[in-house]
């Protein structure tokens, strides 16, 4: 009976009272197709290499994920953001400063020690829909749409004598850069942890006043450090990292939807990878700087950051910095 049932079931089958597979063929997902298009990013001229291999990943991904379509030329420009709100480029890359200079309620992100790493850093401000990326503002005066952040570098703390993060600033002579958003700010919390003596100056000016003797502590970039060119009086560095750069890739808002979801997508894959560059190159300065007897030293500096905050809840500095934004910066770091 078996072998009948399975003989009639193998004859309806031939005979097509079965499904017929072959009416529903398997349709394969297809990609977009994009619009053959040469698309320009405007970097500023200065733009250091690290920065510049970020652009050509971004134009390797968006050539990759367009199907070779949507090419990328980059532009050197002196203002890559005034030609992105004139809408003569399609990206530009910013750094912090010009996004302060467009949104003054972003002078936040010069403040000096509020987050406690770089990472938490670029956590709370390169977040989607965050304090930066979810700005109206900063996106009207820009002309177009934070899509990605980049790490740009630290700040550090050049020291002629050993820093004791429980003592802090108190009584000693503080060097503050004066050209930096967050000038003020930094002032303040010196002026909380008893500075005697505040001086003002570019990285050039401090580290002058450095080699004179006339400032204990400097605040100084990083990647403005020449291992060649050392003031015989810098025995200490404090990476304390209280002051992190950021360059902004910012999407014009003449390009159509379309292919701006293919440049958010090629745009994600660009941060870790200039992390990564940036960091080993700061591993290999310090590894120079600790060659020559500087002594490189790392901390949690808590004072420093319990100052920074006090001094931020207090609303000082933060006349241009909205009440929810304040609130939303004290829940992210602390």
């Amino acid at each position: 009976m078996k072998r009948l049932f399975a003989l009639v079931l193998a004859l309806c089958l031939l005979a097509g009272c079965g499904p017929q597979l072959d009416r529903y063929p398997r349709v394969e997902a297809q990609a977009p197709s994009y619009t053959p298009q040469v698309l320009t990013i405007d970097v500023p001229r200065d733009a250091d290499q690290t920065a510049l291999d970020g652009v050509s990943q971004l134009a390797a991904a968006i050539l990759d994920l367009s199907g070779g379509a949507v090419t990328l030329e980059v532009i050197p420009s002196q203002d890559p953001a005034s030609a992105l709100l004139h809408g003569a480029t399609h990206l530009a890359l910013v750094d912090s400063a010009r996004l302060v200079e467009a949104e003054p309620s972003l002078a936040f992100l010069d403040w000096p020690f509020l987050a406690e790493s770089v990472d938490q850093w670029l956590t709370v401000m390169g977040a989607e829909d965050g304090v930066v990326r979810g700005n109206l503002p900063l996106r009207r005066a820009l002309g177009g749409e934070v899509i990605g952040l980049w790490y740009g570098g630290r700040t550090v703390l050049l020291c002629r004598s050993s820093f004791y993060e429980t003592i802090g600033f108190a009584g000693t002579s503080l060097g503050v850069l004066s050209d930096r958003a967050g000038t003020d700010f930094f002032q303040g919390i010196g002026e909380d942890l008893e500075a005697k003596v505040l001086c003002l100056g570019t990285a050039e000016e401090l580290l002058e006043l450095f080699e004179e003797k006339e400032v204990k502590y400097a605040e100084y970039p990083l990647d403005q450090l020449d291992p060649d060119a050392l003031p015989e009086e810098l025995k200490y560095l404090e990476d304390t990292a209280h002051r992190v750069e950021g360059h902004w890739l910012v999407l014009g808002e003449g390009v159509d939807e379309e292919t701006a979801r293919l440049l958010r997508a090629a745009a994600a894959s660009v941060p870790q990878t200039v992390l990564d560059a940036r960091t080993r190159q700061e591993e290999e300065l310090f590894q120079a700087l600790e060659d020559r007897d500087v002594e490189v030293r790392r901390g949690d500096y808590a004072a420093l950051h319990r100052a920074a905050r006090d001094y931020f809840r207090r609303g000082g500095d933060s006349a241009e910095c909205d009440r929810r934004t304040l609130e939303r910066l004290m829940g992210l770091v602390g």
